[in-house]
């Protein structure tokens, strides 16, 4: 090992063991909380400097999934995972679903993580009892956040090791941890549960965007935004609610505002076309390839527009009300689909190295086209720059 990292160990060291003082009453220098001083304690300090997984605090110990929306009497629960190559023990950290406070669930006494492990705590066990020293809470199906933090030695408030944020879930869809091929992490909706195992892939579809025309050389009236029903099934942009007038209709959460007409489907294996036109018949002189079966809805809402720089374009379904005691209340909304795209100048999202083509910004008549509809969209791997062809 090189001196520079020798030096730099012991000083690591060092300063481990004076400022971790003791775990309640184990011995200072005691890393791993196992009331031992000994050379797993070094070990945990050389994983945690050297061998740390991409995107993940030093502390090794993350919130890896979580289920908000449990089927009928099945419990939510939240799963961490150890990213260190040793052991480590979490006893005394604390679960929350609010920064404050943050002590709400103690983890118990003598709950050891394995090296690359996971532990999973659940609602009707764990988080959502009272078991005296607690304050139990629930997730919520809408959304919100979850907290693991830590006690601070000087007993100080708590301190946040990982924290995750998820948006409002469909009934038996978990959120996990997803890195792309950029190194980005997400926190999104799984394909599958896995509890105490690996993350599934994310889950795709039914209905994901595919193609996005933000700088056409007929003017931004001819922007648009195409949509493809990816299963052998016809798909409703809406739900049924008995207590709200008509149907509830999905939405672009993010992007340019719109809201799908009444009764709005995608036919199976089909294509949908959202432009800020609202002449069809003009948007078809544009694109002259547009199949003639391919529905053409718009304009945008409230003179809203794709951006020239790059933004976050999100389609949603819409859930659960946010306030169950309020039947004609407004319905939280499910991201079904979602890309942050840029023109491959920097947008403040892609800070230094934007890796975005540049060409749909550059060249008249290029769009976005997305690869393989049938993989993750927020990934710039899945996205390349062709002629405009929507519908198609």
């Amino acid at each position: 090992m090189p001196r520079y990292k020798i030096i730099s160990l012991m000083l690591l060291i060092s300063a481990a063991i004076l400022t971790t003082s003791a775990w309640a009453d184990c011995p200072e220098g005691d890393l791993n909380r196992d009331c031992k001083v000994d050379f797993l304690d070094l070990a945990v300090l050389a994983v945690s400097w050297l061998e740390v997984e991409p995107n993940l605090p030093l502390g090794t110990v993350i919130i890896n999934e979580v289920m908000a929306h449990s089927h009928a009497d099945a419990p939510d629960w939240i799963e961490l995972y150890n990213t260190a190559g040793v052991p480590i023990d979490i006893s005394g950290w604390y679960l929350s679903d609010s920064d404050s406070p943050l002590i709400k669930y103690p983890i118990p006494n003598g709950t050891i993580i394995d090296a690359k492990g996971y532990v999973v705590f659940y609602e009707n066990i764990h988080f959502g009892v009272y078991h005296g020293n607690n304050t139990p809470f629930a997730l919520s199906e809408t959304g919100e956040s979850v907290y693991l933090s830590f006690p601070d030695v000087t007993s100080n408030p708590k301190h946040v090791c990982d924290d995750r944020k998820f948006g409002a879930s469909q009934a038996g869809v978990s959120f996990g941890r997803y890195t792309t091929s950029s190194g980005d992490l997400k926190f999104v909706a799984m394909d599958s549960n896995t509890p105490v195992q690996a993350n599934s892939y994310p889950k795709v579809g039914p209905i994901v965007i595919t193609e996005i025309m933000y700088d056409p050389n007929q003017g931004s009236k001819a922007e648009y935004i195409e949509l493809h029903n990816i299963e052998s099934y016809s798909v409703n942009l809406y739900v049924y609610d008995p207590c709200v007038p008509g149907d509830v209709n999905w939405v672009f959460t993010e992007g340019p505002e719109f809201e799908f007409p009444y009764h709005t489907s995608i036919p199976a294996n089909g294509y949908l076309i959202v432009t800020r036109t609202d002449d069809p018949v003009e948007f078809r002189n544009w694109y002259v390839s547009t199949p003639s079966d391919v529905n053409v809805l718009g304009p945008f809402e409230d003179g809203t527009k794709l951006s020239n720089d790059g933004e976050n374009v999100e389609i949603s379904m819409p859930g659960d009300l946010e306030n169950p005691n309020d039947p004609g209340g407004p319905h939280s909304y499910i991201r079904i689909d979602n890309v942050r795209y840029s023109d491959g100048s920097q947008h403040k999202d892609f800070p230094g190295l934007d890796p975005w083509p540049k060409d749909p910004d550059e060249a008249e008549g290029v769009s976005l086209h997305r690869i393989n509809p049938n993989l993750y969209s927020d990934d710039v791997l899945n996205w390349e720059a062709d002629d405009a062809s929507p519908g198609e």
